[in-house]
């Protein structure tokens, strides 16, 4: 009985850290997002994206809010990082990702970005993908996930 019980923990808890595969799953998340945002304001939704224990963390799935000047307003992921300046930060690959976040937020509106970022299961730089969509009052949100 101990095992089946081991064995069905173990199932649970790599099935929520599995959740974010699919870019279906990142843009559901993010229009949920927005969803919260128009419904109940900035400051009730960076909240919400800030709640590890939130509907906005899922496993390795997390929103993450940033203002235009590159400080971060919410991270699923990491609230440690909330209030830091993030927007000369180099991706492993050289690019400027935040910068590149913004861009695409101020210019098309949404849109996916694909870069190299350090894996905090595996601490390896990894491929991943992410999904940015402007929210208005200078803000973007986005998520994303690894290949």
């Amino acid at each position: 009985m101990k095992i089946l019980l081991k064995i069905g923990i173990f199932l649970l808890i790599n099935s929520i850290y599995a959740f974010a595969t699919t870019k279906e799953d990142v843009t559901n998340l993010i229009e949920d997002g927005v969803k919260l945002c128009k419904e109940k304001g900035i400051d009730v939704c960076l909240s919400s994206f800030n709640d590890k224990k939130g509907d906005f963390v899922k496993g390795s799935l997390y929103i993450f809010a940033i203002n235009y000047e590159g400080i971060t307003l919410a991270h699923g992921g990491n609230p440690t990082i909330v209030g830091k300046n993030l927007y000369n930060i180099k991706s492993p690959d050289g690019t400027m990702i935040f910068q590149e976040f913004i861009n695409i937020a101020k210019t098309k509106g949404e849109g996916w970005i694909d870069y190299k970022w350090s894996n905090p299961e595996t601490k390896q730089n990894a491929d991943k993908s992410s999904f940015i969509k402007n929210i208005g009052n200078n803000i973007l949100i986005g998520s994303g996930f690894y290949k």
